[in-house]
């Protein structure tokens, strides 16, 4: 390859990896940030993402905003096991709102852990606790903002998911309506896999947490000490292995869960504090 070429390329892949990942003091630290969380609470797509891949094999677990096949099916996501799943939102597709997984996905903002990354911390629920309550108790053990995954059965649950890609530049938390157009799904009580995040509220109004705050796409209007955002993968039954992620064959749904009148019955989450991470891995390729 001339030199010429290859300096090339290599200024061109350390420009796209800056964009997602950005210089050291915008990485948060315990989780990584692909993509950019301001562009995707805008609804924007940026240049320097429209031709960048993630690889969910390099992700413990994650949430935020992803598409497989094409922008235009941009929805609700949660990476686990390797593989990202979403509600597609492309409305000519035959698949149209159906939940997909796929290796390989694209997304305008994105909140991840490395697979190295492990905790011992976790918490155990043996009697009901709203979600409402666990943001305010994590909160409150935790302002700086915390992530969390496992398994959990909730009663009731209730889900949404998006059913219009958000990239037409109409702030999602401004107009939620126009991306959320299905009705929210329910059951009595089911088995789900969560990922999530809770945070003080008095840190989502700090300008250094502002890409954070920008995680938490919808107004819920309460006063409380806490707020968190729970993507789920809603499954047909409880899973036969709680120490592995969700076989494909028992996931029924994905969503964001609705926090009001959720409770969780029993599980288990692990809990990752949001610290400062001296190595992030690169979940990004150029195609």
């Amino acid at each position: 390859m001339p030199l010429k070429k290859e300096i090339g390329l290599l200024l061109g892949i350390g420009i796209a990896a800056a964009v997602i990942f950005g210089p050291l003091w915008w990485r948060p630290a315990v989780p990584c940030v692909a993509g950019d969380m301001l562009a995707r609470a805008q609804s924007r797509v940026p240049d320097e993402l429209k031709d960048i891949y993630l690889d969910a094999q390099k992700m413990q677990f994650g949430l935020g905003s992803a598409a497989i096949g094409g922008w235009d099916s941009l929805g609700d996501a949660l990476v686990v096991g390797g593989q990202a799943w979403l509600r597609t939102t492309h409305a000519d597709s035959p698949n149209y709102f159906a939940t997909v997984a796929n290796r390989y996905f694209q997304s305008n903002g994105f909140l991840y852990l490395p697979p190295a990354r492990a905790s011992d911390l976790s918490r155990r629920f043996e009697h009901s606790t709203s979600l409402q309550e666990l943001w305010d108790s994590l909160a409150g053990q935790y302002p700086e903002g915390v992530m969390f995954s496992g398994y959990v059965r909730l009663a009731p649950l209730r889900l949404i998911a998006m059913a219009r890609p958000a990239i037409d530049r109409h702030p999602v938390r401004q107009n939620a309506p126009r991306y959320y157009t299905r009705p929210m799904e329910s059951a009595p009580e089911a088995w789900t896999y969560v990922a999530g995040l809770a945070i003080s509220r008095s840190s989502t109004e700090r300008r250094d947490r502002a890409w954070l705050s920008s995680m938490l796409t919808t107004r819920d209007g309460n006063n409380r000490p806490g707020t968190g955002l729970a993507h789920a993968l809603w499954l047909k039954s409880a899973p036969a292995d709680f120490q592995s992620p969700p076989a494909h064959a028992n996931v029924k749904a994905v969503g964001r869960l609705v926090s009001e009148a959720i409770n969780v019955i029993e599980g288990e989450i692990r809990l990752y504090p949001l610290t400062r991470l001296s190595d992030c891995h690169d979940a990004a390729q150029i195609r």
